[in-house]
């Protein structure tokens, strides 16, 4: 089970909001679908997860991750309504250009996977991974379907240590283990 990475695609901002109409976004997701070997379409109609941020010159803060199992996968789901009342929210309280990255699931033989049977579970395990990532970079992620226990949960020392805590041997060596500066 492969997710690979895509982006990040700049998405337009008109009057401070992120209009459903974007040609420049999904032309930038066909180059990329091409400049891979596949046809322009093929990764806009994938199924996968997808995370929505604002860069500010070299950095870059996650705002939204999402996932789709739609019919007409990324295209008929990252700009819907819903998802851009979050991003228009986003754009109006913080500076940056808004992008997004797309992480299609991928067949065994490396193909865009269309196929939602069976793999909502692994889609929605993944998206709460990657919003467990993304809350550790940015705790006000827009993201409130599911994350009671991302938010509220804490291992001192590794994850939701707000403040960090005593910094003791254990917590040090703990850190080390999981990869935490």
């Amino acid at each position: 089970m492969w997710f690979d990475m895509y982006g990040p695609f700049e998405l337009t901002r008109t009057d401070g909001q992120i209009p459903s109409r974007q040609p420049d976004f999904w032309q930038q997701v066909q180059q990329a679908s091409q400049h891979y070997g596949s046809k322009p379409q093929d990764l806009e109609q994938a199924i996968g997860c997808y995370a929505f941020g604002l860069r500010h010159g070299a950095s870059m803060k996650p705002w939204y991750v999402g996932m789709t199992i739609a019919k007409g996968g990324f295209r008929r789901e990252v700009l819907q309504q819903h998802k851009r009342d979050h991003y228009d929210e986003v754009v109006k309280e913080h500076r940056g250009a808004p992008i997004m990255f797309l992480m299609p699931l991928l067949t065994p033989e490396g193909y865009f996977c269309r196929n939602r049977a069976g793999n909502k579970p692994l889609i929605q395990w993944v998206e709460k991974m990657l919003f467990g990532v993304a809350l550790r970079k940015n705790p006000h992620c827009r993201n409130q379907r599911d994350t009671k226990f991302l938010r509220n949960v804490v291992v001192h020392g590794i994850f939701n240590s707000r403040p960090p805590g005593r910094q003791g041997p254990e917590v040090m060596a703990a850190r080390k283990m999981f990869g935490e500066p």
